[in-house]
């Protein structure tokens, strides 16, 4: 029984990497331009959610050249809410509070991530909505981030609603998932929302 499972985890990384590869391949098919007009896209149908309309404490993340932009996004509205960016420590997110754009600073990763101080973890409860990236999605919700398992680590300690956000490319109906891989509640994209 051991066997067949381990059997079955190995086919699922196997069958991720592949997808991950995909992933990238559509990407690198898209010119920085079309992939930051699609982003634009992509946040005007975020900003219409009444749950991120209605909260005041978000966990985004600030993103990578290859991910749906949300630089503008957070400098627009860090006047009205709070922004938590994750930041790498060890193998483990922590949370730190986004204060401005010349507050950050690139980490090992080529991630650029906040200075200050640490959020505490007491306090995950303040926090009203989850932002989260990932590679790919499908239409039960399941995510695939990068593969390293930071935010299947930090989700279950939040309650909050957990929105990905994402290209249309990077939904398929069903990606691998297995027991570890954090679903999400809402799925957001240029042209559609999916939810629970």
């Amino acid at each position: 029984m051991k066997r067949v499972r381990a059997m079955k985890e190995m086919n699922i990384v196997e069958q991720k990497k592949k997808l991950r590869m995909r992933v990238v391949e559509i990407k690198q098919s898209y010119s920085q331009r079309e992939l930051q007009n699609l982003s634009e896209e992509v946040i005007s149908t975020l900003e219409l959610t009444e749950v991120f309309q209605n909260a005041k404490v978000v966990l985004a993340y600030y993103s990578m050249s290859d991910e749906v932009n949300t630089h503008e996004w957070i400098k627009r509205h860090h006047w009205q809410k709070q922004f938590l960016l994750p930041m790498v420590n060890n193998s483990e997110l922590v949370l730190k509070r986004y204060v401005s754009e010349e507050s950050m600073l690139t980490s090992g990763f080529g991630i650029e991530e906040p200075l200050g101080n640490t959020f505490p973890e007491q306090e995950y409860d303040k926090i009203d909505l989850v932002i989260v990236p990932g590679v790919a999605f499908d239409r039960t919700l399941n995510r695939m981030g990068r593969g390293k398992g930071f935010y299947d680590r930090l989700l279950p300690k939040i309650k909050a609603p957990k929105m990905a956000i994402c290209f249309d490319f990077q939904v398929f109906d069903r990606i691998p998932a297995n027991q570890g891989d954090i679903k999400m509640n809402m799925i957001v994209c240029q042209n559609e929302i999916i939810v629970e």
